[in-house]
């Protein structure tokens, strides 16, 4: 029973990854990616389980396998049913407000749906950001942590919704600049210390506690990032 869970968990772990390495461009469309085994040792996973979460991957259309070739992120006009796309331009502020009028929400429904396995997903997402030695690989965890608080509402339009507001991020070539301000080792210590907080009232499964600091935090980021 211990190891069907692990293997899920390391599944999940893998899929995860994968998703929000796409989404946070670590891999450009047309990128060709890591391979299987370097996936597994990478993740701490066996080979079998990367495969499961490589065909899950590819079966969102967001991967493309090629015999002999590897495996390749599919180019952004293959992949854009995945997330809505916005005609006009959508500066940093607009993007940060939304989240404020968003995120802060969720507590409750995570409050009343989650399971334990969404906590260990949130929690494993918080420790592999803290290990992480590197900008890039701090962002995909980050954006992982938030994904899965989506993910534990269990409310498919809400994560639709979450989808929707994040991929935003990556339409402004400014963004790369901002995210690059915020993410030195200071900044970064300080999102982790914010991250355990909220994650400490969400598995206490106390709502309003978790809304005021998410909304404290998204705030404190706006203040990071855009100095007001």
């Amino acid at each position: 029973m211990a190891d069907k869970a692990q293997t899920h968990d390391g599944y999940v772990r893998v899929r995860d990854y994968l998703v929000n390495a796409i989404k946070e461009h670590a891999f450009e469309p047309g990128q060709r990616m890591p391979t299987e085994r370097q996936l597994a040792e990478q993740l701490d996973v066996s080979r079998a389980v990367t495969r499961r979460a490589l065909a899950e991957v590819e079966a969102e259309g967001l991967i493309l396998r090629l015999v002999g070739r590897g495996t390749f992120v599919r180019p952004s006009s293959e992949t854009s049913s995945v997330v809505p796309v916005f005609d006009g331009a959508v500066s940093p502020a607009e993007y940060i407000d939304a989240r404020i009028c968003f995120e802060p929400e969720l507590p409750l429904l995570i409050a009343i749906n989650a399971t334990s396995a969404d906590f260990e997903r949130m929690e494993d997402c918080l420790k592999r950001g803290e290990k992480a030695t590197t900008r890039e690989e701090f962002e995909i965890w980050d954006a992982a942590f938030h994904l899965a608080m989506a993910f534990a509402t269990h409310n498919k339009l809400t994560t639709r919704m979450y989808d929707m507001i994040h991929a935003v991020r990556h339409e402004q070539a400014m963004w790369g600049a901002l995210r690059q301000l915020g993410q030195t080792p200071d900044q970064r210590g300080i999102y982790q210390r914010e991250h355990r907080e909220i994650f400490a009232s969400l598995k206490q499964r106390d709502a309003e506690r978790a809304s005021e600091l998410m909304t404290q935090h998204i705030r404190a980021t706006r203040r990071r990032l855009l100095d007001f």
